[in-house]
């Protein structure tokens, strides 16, 4: 049999394809990812005995995403930074689908399984008939409002709001701010869509025709996500985790030795304005913990000089799931991204999030009511108040103690095993079902 992944070149949606992609293999699978030139170098780092399909360069398109993202992150308004990313990514679905069409051609696989935010996958699956399972690595409520059952004492996406703070009222309009949603996809995000079909001689449809019947994975568990009712074809599978952890540099390794540490790492795709990073570095300096800052070389360059003597910066450092399992790490300063929520809390690492897009503040938010860490605003935090919250999560204890329910969660949802069943499972295909613990649920049992 087999098996290919396909997915936008970002690290978040690529990475837990790739996972899929490692179990099915072990299984006997024949399996690829196909994305443009500019993930190559990752998937080769990442997972080298992967074959990789090559669907063509982005070129300027991808500096006009990186400017997209610099814009979201500074952009005090989540959804329209948000909108400005997704419709951004129109530039990549013409050279996706291009790529896709002749490879599916020339080696036609059993099944495709697409990242969500990847239509042109989907498209491309449609058009040759090909039966295509779709992986959310977003979260739950991500997914068109169409396609779930109602859930109206949860807070809206985009509202920031605490489950705890959820207005009665809100019951009285969630009908009517569903419908508004939906219309406003149809003729945003949908409209862009036909567009580009169209241009490819594929009929028009909608966002909910071209996910309706199929499988979607969401790489999440109920315990972080609220509990809601879901369709039969929507299954959670936990999170994606490597199956392999590499060890740290024996360098870094004595490093993290040295007493207690801060991890602090704003992802692959947010960018923080000076304003950020001199509010962080300020905040980071302390005589209770040293920190390891990740700042690519561009972002480095716009931070205040000098740094406290106690910061340590790498421009891109090992694995975040390594550093975070290491037992003197005992906080998290993350952008709330889904993945690094996963690993920090699979690692046993409570979180203090400064979210910069997308549904990451969303993502927060559901981290503070899980009791597994706090957020604050990335238009009002200041250097005290992000130094106060690290002394909160590092003092109390009970931050860690919340983290044993979600790694209870994410052991239970099945993780990449249970996906590669569903995967199996989708076209007929003899399964192997988990039995125990595979090898990532390990990882996080030997953390409890």
């Amino acid at each position: 049999m087999y098996a290919l992944f396909t997915s936008i070149p970002l690290v978040g949606h690529l990475n837990p394809l790739l996972r899929q992609a490692e179990e099915l293999r072990c299984r006997g699978w024949r399996v690829a990812i196909a994305s443009t030139s500019e993930a190559r170098a990752h998937i080769r780092s990442e997972s080298p005995e992967i074959a990789f399909i090559d669907l063509g360069s982005l070129g300027p398109i991808a500096d006009q995403l990186r400017r997209d993202q610099e814009a979201a992150s500074r952009d005090p308004r989540f959804v329209r930074g948000t909108m400005r990313i997704v419709r951004g990514l129109n530039a990549v679905w013409p050279v996706m689908f291009d790529g896709l069409v002749p490879a599916l051609a020339a080696d036609r696989p059993d099944v495709m399984v697409v990242d969500l935010f990847s239509s042109a996958g989907l498209c491309a699956a449609e058009a040759a008939g090909i039966p295509a399972v779709v992986n959310n690595a977003g979260l739950l409520a991500t997914l068109p409002v169409r396609l779930l059952p109602p859930a109206d004492d949860l807070p809206f996406l985009f509202s920031s709001r605490s489950i705890r703070e959820v207005p009665r009222a809100q019951r009285l309009v969630a009908p009517f701010v569903r419908q508004l949603a939906s219309v406003i996809a149809d003729r945003t995000v949908g409209r862009d869509l036909n567009t580009l079909r169209r241009s490819r001689n594929l009929p028009d449809t909608t966002i909910d025709d071209l996910l309706r019947d199929r499988h979607i994975l969401v790489c999440g568990a109920f315990g972080l996500e609220y509990p809601r009712p879901l369709p039969p074809s929507v299954a959670m599978v936990g999170p994606m985790l490597p199956r392999d952890v590499r060890p740290l540099p024996p360098e870094l390794e004595a490093w993290l030795n040295d007493g207690p540490v801060v991890y602090a790492n704003l992802g692959t795709l947010a960018v923080a304005s000076p304003g950020h990073l001199a509010r962080m570095a300020d905040a980071f300096s302390s005589p209770d913990f040293r920190v390891l800052w990740i700042l690519n070389e561009a972002q480095a360059d716009t931070a205040p000089g000098p740094l406290p003597s106690n910061v340590r910066v790498l421009h891109w450092g090992p694995p975040p799931f390594a550093v975070l399992r290491h037992p003197n790490v005992g906080v998290f300063v993350s952008h709330c991204g889904i993945n690094s929520v996963h690993e920090s809390l699979s690692a046993g690492t409570p979180i203090v999030g400064i979210p910069m897009f997308a549904d990451q503040r969303a993502m927060a938010v559901r981290v503070a009511d899980a009791g597994v860490g706090l957020w604050l605003d990335k238009r009002r935090f200041t250097a005290d108040a992000l130094r106060a919250a690290i002394g909160r999560v590092f003092r109390e204890s009970s931050f860690r103690a919340c983290i044993r329910a979600a790694q209870a969660a994410f052991v239970n949802a099945g993780g990449v095993s249970r996906a590669a069943d569903l995967i199996e499972r989708a076209i007929g295909a003899p399964t192997r079902e988990a039995a125990g613990a595979t090898a990532e649920m390990a990882l996080i049992r030997g953390s409890l």
